[in-house]
């Protein structure tokens, strides 16, 4: 009996193991600034972990005003790194792009959430005003990748997942 427990615990190892992609360690203020760069995405704001300037990086105003509420923020010490760029200069389109690299990988389907909730609530917000880009924000995606979690909401969304997704696949 203790051989098969033993033999079974393997198998579900080997199955969890298997369910995870390996990322490439990738330069991710290089990917995100290359997709900056490559659509012409200049409007916005990027924000890196690897900046020591107030306003280059997610203080914690920003992380509630961006990921968070009054009553709920994601815990940013669970991420080893980050850039992040994110574009509101136009009331009606969202762009936002985002590599993290998870200092606690077992944190990131909760920091998805937050990443979620950003933009359903962008969505809640955009119904009430036609000219608003809903389409975009619904086409978001999120995505765990090893020790990486990244979304993208942009108007080139599959080409812009296929960029990081080659960087994280090198």
């Amino acid at each position: 009996m203790k051989k098969w427990i033993v033999v079974l615990f393997f198998v579900l190892f080997a199955l969890v193991s298997c369910g995870q992609p390996e990322a490439a360690d990738i330069n991710i203020d290089t990917v995100v600034g290359d997709i900056t760069a490559k659509y012409a995405l200049n409007d916005g704001f990027l924000f890196t972990s690897s900046s020591d300037k107030l306003g280059e990086y997610l203080d914690e105003d920003l992380i509630l005003g961006y990921y968070g509420d009054a009553a709920d923020v994601p815990d940013f010490s669970k991420i080893a790194s980050y850039c992040v760029y994110i574009d509101e200069s136009d009331v009606d389109v969202y762009t936002d792009v985002g590599i993290f690299k998870m200092a606690d990988p077992a944190y990131a389907d909760t920091f998805v959430e937050y990443l979620r909730a950003r933009i359903d609530d962008k969505i809640a917000e955009a119904v009430m005003y036609p000219t608003r880009d809903i389409p975009t924000l619904e086409a978001s995606v999120f995505t765990v990748y090893g020790d990486y979690v990244y979304y993208v909401c942009a108007e080139n969304v599959q080409d812009i997942v296929t960029d990081i997704r080659t960087s994280l696949e090198q």
